[in-house]
């Protein structure tokens, strides 16, 4: 009895469609019939009106069009004649026929109305169909083109999940093939809700997506997959209809399930309690539903999908997204539709976040219990912390990359704080920050949006822990950093900065004495704040944490940790106004202040351009300065060693031989000079260690002994390089005293102690100098071996062009003129500075440079560096006769008064210059004789006080006008000689 009346139900719903597609049948031949006839009085028309050709055109289009546009009804009628409804192809041909017998209901009026309008109009009504189709093709290809030609790479990480294998940067894949088989169950129709439950930003959607493309290849012909993002209609009254149309949607669109829509729409306002309503042919009919009620509707479901050959799969995302109310109301229907046969859902969830949407009302427990309600098997997913900080770092690297602008270095700082991070104990505390991918993305578009990857932060004292975790706070709390920087910058400091003794707001330590302290206002401040938001501050700003011991803090922990804002001591390091800045008050600059105009250039220059063609132009002229000659500079020489060719590198190298005159020897930081005072000759090394070799296939690659070796030709003029010597063309006469200076800096910079990354010119000039000389090792044995055939050959150039020839090096230095220091950059020093600054910074150049040569020439010590008087003039012992022959050079002709007027002056000058180098203007205490005896032999120095000293006692001797000494003043010379002479009388009576 209870069958029958199950198949009374379904009976009753036959005859409605019954008549549904009888009357498609009957409507189908009368459309027929209207067709035909209307061709067969536009044929007429054309016959009269001659215009055949205009008709069959006409035809063709038609013809063609309905082709197209009956593809989407054959694909239809394919399914229909799939599902074996028989019964109801009976009732369409039935209509069908009943149609043909009566010869159409409308058609003689039809053809009628066809013969009362002008023939004109009727071509016009024919063409209409014609101009909507083109239409709307010629559209669709222009939206393509547009599509199509937006296709450049965004330099920001966007939120979009996986889609394919290739995406699966977490190594979920095989979870997500072990789940999809899972979810399909070996087809069986059974119907079952699977729960993935992870927090925000692990995957869930890139999960699923993985779960698509194992259906997709494997199951393509059993699987229909659904997907609901209720996101996109939480704040829509008729989330359950939108669910129940979407669905209806995909299943009409493979399966013909005629009754399925009516049934669906009867479940969605039974529970909405509204007007049941079913479509034909695009018009919406109401219908009352009597006495049905959900289950019943249900039961008719199960009925209908039973039939169906395929597993649906309805994936419902982010439901944690949505209100309480909207969640409710999801999971009823999935409540409801666990009888329905062949459909199973999928839910991503994160438990944590719905139960932060009812925190007043259940807790976590509460909510997990709520959920196992709907929910038949439950997965979590877990991000493997290494992966992910893989993803950000290649993610990083990616956007980059495709940034023209962007210099690395200071992107790399920050990734290696984040390294740490994930690397130390600590990182469970981190999750809320960078606990997965999407807080990852948005760190990796912040750095990019402001514009931190730009920044040249080579002189600034940044720590890598410091910046990574400001950028937490102002990417989570933005209140908070504002806070930091409108208590921490234009010269405030003492709120989240530290504190010193003395000052306000300072806490003792009551368990040991302590330098540094947070503020009482940092610490009434941190009370008002969550854990998190504690968690992340004191990483940056907490004493106890920041600092080690309370004294005997390291020099570079003072001037880059960002606790720091300057303090009694240290007024000029305000580190965290410089972090704030760095982050807050980056400008995009002028064009010539961009990495991408010097890689471009470098780019211009490789690819064929001449560098002395790009030196020439306009933004390179010495009326702006030396910076923009040292960014170039700066590019090229970072420049990857096999992305230049050799003849290219001689070029360059070349060039920059020839420039280095061009450039200014004082030094400026304001402005920005200075060039010549060792930064070029420095760059010089390093493009010969890069670029002034080849191997055997003519790059940069296989650097071999015998392959370097060339460096050192290059260096000393030997073979391929005869007649041009780095170092003959350096000290070439004809660039006089300077180009002696620029040998002896170049020869510094080769110093493989120096700290440089020169290990392609350190071992060609130590094979060079001598097969035995070591290449590994303690480092000063290695610097001794390399330096002593380059320092002879430096000792000889000078003995060639000075001592032999008798010209002083004092009277060469104290009579260079302004522009032969300031070089082509005198017009910009003029326009930036006084007259009277430019004088006193000329001088104080020359006293340092002769400062410098002497010690390089003449010094002994190894202390720091190798100086050439450390060796002898040939061989390989090492018995100080370059500094000798330096002495007696000294002494003999320099100091001599028989030999120069001014011997006595420029004695007491070099004198006084050590003097005022070490001790400056805090103590007038006499050198001891180390200070005088790295250059001058003391044993000479007391000879020559001997011999002159009442002669050097009875003239009065003064800085003269012609020698503005470093901030010398009369007082302080004066004061000078009297303890100098103190000090040499000491030495006589000693000896």
């Amino acid at each position: 009895m209870h069958e029958a009346n199950e198949q009374s139900t379904l009976i009753k719903v036959s005859y409605l469609l019954m008549l549904k597609w009888f009357l498609f049948g009957a409507i189908c031949v009368e459309i027929g019939y209207c067709m035909i006839n209307f061709l067969y009085v536009l044929n007429n028309i054309a016959a009269q009106r001659k215009i055949e050709l205009f008709f069959w055109i006409i035809v063709a289009l038609y013809i063609l069009f309905s082709m197209l546009f009956f593809k989407k009804i054959f694909k239809t009628l394919a399914t229909i004649l799939k599902s074996k409804r028989i019964d109801l192809l009976i009732v369409t041909i039935s209509g069908s026929f009943s149609m043909y017998l009566i010869g159409g209901m409308g058609v003689k009026l039809f053809k009628s109305w066809l013969n009362t309008i002008p023939w004109l109009y009727l071509f016009l009504i024919a063409s209409i169909p014609i101009v909507f189709y083109v239409s709307k093709a010629t559209r669709i290809v222009q939206v393509r083109k547009l599509l199509s030609r937006n296709k450049n790479d965004s330099l920001f990480l966007s939120d979009r999940e996986g889609k394919t294998k290739t995406d699966d940067v977490f190594e979920y894949y095989e979870t997500a093939e072990r789940f999809a088989e899972r979810v399909f169950n070996q087809g069986s129709p059974e119907s079952l809700v699977y729960g993935i439950d992870a927090p925000w930003g692990t995957g869930k959607s890139t999960f699923v997506n993985l779960c698509k493309s194992v259906w997709e290849d494997k199951y393509k012909k059993e699987i229909i997959v659904y997907t609901f993002d209720p996101v996109k209609h939480e704040n829509n009254e008729n989330l359950m209809e939108k669910f129940v149309n979407g669905l209806t949607k995909v299943i009409k669109n493979n399966f013909f399930v005629p009754e399925l829509e009516t049934l669906l729409a009867k479940y969605v306002q039974l529970l909405n309690d509204s007007k049941v309503t079913f479509s034909m042919f695009g018009v919406r009919f109401g219908l009352p539903f009597g006495n049905a009620s959900i289950d019943k509707i249900l039961e008719r479901l199960e009925v209908v999908l039973t039939n169906i050959d395929k597993k649906i799969i309805i994936v419902i995302d982010d439901i944690d997204r949505l209100n309480f109310s909207n969640i409710k109301e999801i999971l009823f229907v999935v409540k409801k539709s666990f009888s329905l046969p062949n459909i199973s859902y999928v839910i991503c969830y994160d438990t944590e976040s719905i139960a932060t949407l009812e925190q007043q009302k259940l807790d976590s427990e509460k909510i997990i219990e709520f959920l196992e309600k709907f929910v038949n098997i439950k997965i979590s997913l877990y991000l493997d912390h290494k992966l992910l900080l893989r993803y950000f770092t290649e993610s990083k690297d990616d956007k980059i990359d495709r940034n023209l602008l962007s210099n690395p270095l200071l992107v790399s700082k920050a990734v290696e704080g984040l390294t740490d991070i994930f690397n130390s104990t600590d990182f469970h505390l981190y999750i809320p920050f960078i606990g997965d991918a999407r807080k990852l993305k948005r760190l990796v578009n912040i750095i990019i949006m402001l514009e931190i990857d730009q920044v040249d932060f080579t002189n600034l004292d940044l720590n890598k822990h410091d910046l990574i975790h400001l950028l937490m706070i102002y990417m989570n709390y933005p209140n908070i950093f504002r806070k930091i920087y409108n208590t921490e910058t234009q010269g405030k400091r003492g709120f989240f900065s530290l504190v010193t003794k003395n000052e306000e707001g300072f806490t003792p330590n009551k368990d040991k004495e302590v330098e540094y302290s947070n503020s009482i206002k940092y610490q009434e401040y941190l009370k008002s704040l969550n854990h998190n938001q504690q968690f992340i501050l004191n990483q940056v700003f907490d004493a106890n944490k920041r600092l080690d011991s309370s004294k005997n803090i390291p020099e570079q922990n003072i001037t880059s940790f960002a606790c720091f804002n300057g303090s009694r001591y240290r007024n000029g390091h305000r580190n965290l106004e410089q972090y704030l800045n760095l982050i807050i008050k980056f400008s995009r600059p002028i064009p010539t202040d961009q990495y991408k105009f010097y890689s471009n250039l470098k780019n211009e220059i490789l690819n064929g351009s001449k560098i002395s063609e790009i030196f020439n132009r306009e933004e390179f002229s010495f009326t702006y300065g030396e910076k923009r000659h040292v960014e170039l500079w700066r590019v090229i020489t970072n420049t990857n060693n096999n992305n230049i060719s050799l003849e290219k590198s001689k070029e360059i190298i070349r060039y920059l031989l020839e420039s280095i005159p061009n450039y200014s020897i004082v030094t400026m930081e304001k402005p920005e000079i200075g060039l010549r005072n060792g930064s070029i000759h420095y760059i010089l090394v390093k493009l010969l260690d890069k670029f002034g070799w080849t191997d055997e296939l003519k790059m940069h690659h296989n650097n071999t002994d015998s392959n370097v070796r060339g460096i050192a030709e290059w260096i000393f003029g030997e073979k391929q390089f005869k007649n041009e010597g780095i170092l003959n063309r350096l000290a070439s006469e004809e660039r006089g005293i300077l180009g002696l200076y620029d040998l002896l800096n170049f020869r510094l910079s080769c110093c493989t102690d120096r700290g440089g990354d020169i290990y392609n010119l350190s071992r060609s000039l130590s094979k060079h100098g001598g097969s035995n000389n070591p290449t590994s090792g303690p480092v000063k044995n290695i610097t001794i071996g390399e330096m002593r055939e380059i320092s002879q050959y430096t000792f000889n150039i000078f003995k060639i062009q000075y001592i032999d020839k008798n010209i002083n090096i004092f009277e060469e230095i104290f009579g260079l003129p302004a522009d032969a220091l300031y070089s082509r950059s005198i017009m910009y020093i003029k326009s930036e500075v006084s007259n009277e600054f430019l004088i006193k910074e000329l001088e104080r150049s020359k006293s340092k440079i002769i400062l410098f040569m002497l010690y390089q020439l003449g010094g002994s010590s190894t202390a720091n560096g190798v100086p050439c008087g450390y060796y002898d003039i040939n061989g390989n012992d090492d018995n100080h006769e370059i500094n000798i022959a330096v002495n007696s050079y000294l002494f003999d002709f320099c100091f001599n008064p028989q030999k120069s007027d001014k011997g006595y002056e420029y004695f007491l000058y070099y004198l006084y210059f050590k003097y005022r180098m070490v001790y400056g203007d805090t103590s007038m205490s006499i050198l001891n004789v180390k200070e005088i005896t790295d250059v001058l032999n003391i044993d000479r120095v007391t000879e020559y006080w001997r011999d002159f000293k009442e002669d050097i006692k009875s003239k009065t001797i003064t800085c003269g006008n012609d020698l503005i000494m470093i901030d010398s003043n009369k007082t302080s010379f004066t004061e000078f000689l009297k303890s100098i002479y103190k000090y040499l009388d000491e030495l006589l009576i000693k000896d």
